[in-house]
């Protein structure tokens, strides 16, 4: 979607720890808080439906004893924080915490603030976070005035570094991007510390968004059934008007080695040059984003696959199959500029494979831990 606490970390240890170690304390915490973050822009009635539909189908018994929070951004000026639960006549709907005024949601330090005062509101034994608004994978802010990372406010985003730093470690069970372009191998591994799994899509997502009619329940499972969503979504996109749609799920734990492999291999094929004989034969790779020619991001598949030997791809393949656990994609995607593509090649990550021209992108680029992991 789409077409500084310092006490922050003091404070995530003695609620979990609370939760976990202390019986007394224990029966008041709840199995799993998800927290929605959502920064509207122009997306205001698309993000509604989407409140709408969660609201269809928060009951406690599909919580499963959990909390549904929602900070929604209005814009800059004017945001709000609820709860989407029961009330006492057996109604679901929105319970207002806050209102705030003049919080900058694409602001990581505010970030940090309303997930500090969640956590401090809503304790339990484990949490989830939904994101929520446009994005644009690894992509800096304003490179040719066109592209973005997560969030837009204004016409300013929040960088993926600045996300990472907003986040704390090895906190979540899950984030769920609900944005275009986040299914980046370059995303998911700057992301890595933060969550068990990251649900994400490597194109551009439709404005309907996730299905949380049919995938709210399923978030609040003791174990969430990452299969279940995956085929939830695909259904949905499959017989939607629109039948674009690709998603992933990538387990974070076999990031580092997956890293390993494509070092190897990009090492021996001759490291940042190896990609940029990809220039003269760019349109040969399977595009899932696009953002202003030559800024498509392409099939992490596709472009190792050049790069590697059979030995070292058969490596590749597995590593990968490691880590995106679950990988569903339509017949075709939508490319914003291009309109409606085949998709013949799919992993469930998207790449950039480095081109000469592009100096000052490639210097953003760099700085990305995925960058140092894998070339340096």
């Amino acid at each position: 979607m789409r077409l500084k606490y310092i006490l922050l970390p003091a404070l995530f240890f003695i609620v979990l720890n609370s939760c976990v170690d202390t019986d007394d304390l224990k029966d008041k915490c709840a199995v799993r808080t998800v927290f929605v973050y959502m920064i509207a822009s122009n997306l205001g009635d698309n993000l509604g439906g989407n409140i709408a539909d969660m609201t269809a189908v928060a009951t406690p018994e599909n919580l499963n004893g959990g909390n549904l929070v929602v900070f929604y951004s209005k814009n800059k000026e004017e945001a709000e924080l609820f709860e989407i639960k029961e009330g006492a006549n057996g109604v679901v709907t929105r319970h207002h915490i806050r209102d705030y005024e003049n919080k900058s949601a694409i602001s990581p330090q505010v970030m940090k603030e309303i997930l500090s005062e969640v956590v401090s509101l809503y304790p339990a034994d484990s949490y989830g976070m939904i994101l929520s608004s446009h994005g644009s994978a690894w992509m800096p802010a304003g490179f040719r005035n066109m592209l973005r990372s997560f969030g837009e406010e204004d016409k300013k985003y929040m960088e993926i570094d600045e996300l990472a730093s907003a986040l704390p470690d090895h906190f979540f069970d899950f984030l769920l991007f609900d944005a275009c372009s986040m299914g980046s191998i370059e995303c998911v591994y700057e992301l890595k510390n933060k969550a068990d799994y990251i649900i994400s899509s490597p194109s551009e997502i439709m404005a309907a968004g996730f299905p949380y009619q049919k995938i709210l329940p399923i978030l609040f499972q003791d174990t969430p059934d990452m299969t279940q969503i995956a085929d939830e979504f695909h259904d949905f996109y499959s017989n939607y008007n629109y039948p674009y749609g690709n998603m992933s799920v990538v387990k974070t734990g076999e990031l580092e080695a997956l890293a390993g492999v494509t070092r190897t291999i990009i090492s021996a094929a001759g490291g940042e040059e190896a990609t940029y004989g990809f220039s003269s034969s760019l349109l040969d790779l399977q595009i899932l984003t696009y953002y202003s020619a030559p800024t498509y991001l392409y099939d992490f598949d596709d472009v190792i696959r050049r790069l590697a030997t059979d030995e070292q791809y058969s490596l590749f393949q597995a590593s990968l199959d490691n880590a995106v656990t679950e990988k569903r994609t339509t017949a075709g995607t939508y490319i914003q500029g291009v309109g409606d593509i085949p998709v013949g090649v799919y992993s469930g990550l998207s790449v950039y494979p480095i081109q000469e021209e592009l100096t000052e992108l490639n210097g953003w680029y760099r700085k990305l831990d995925w960058y140092k992991a894998v070339y340096e």
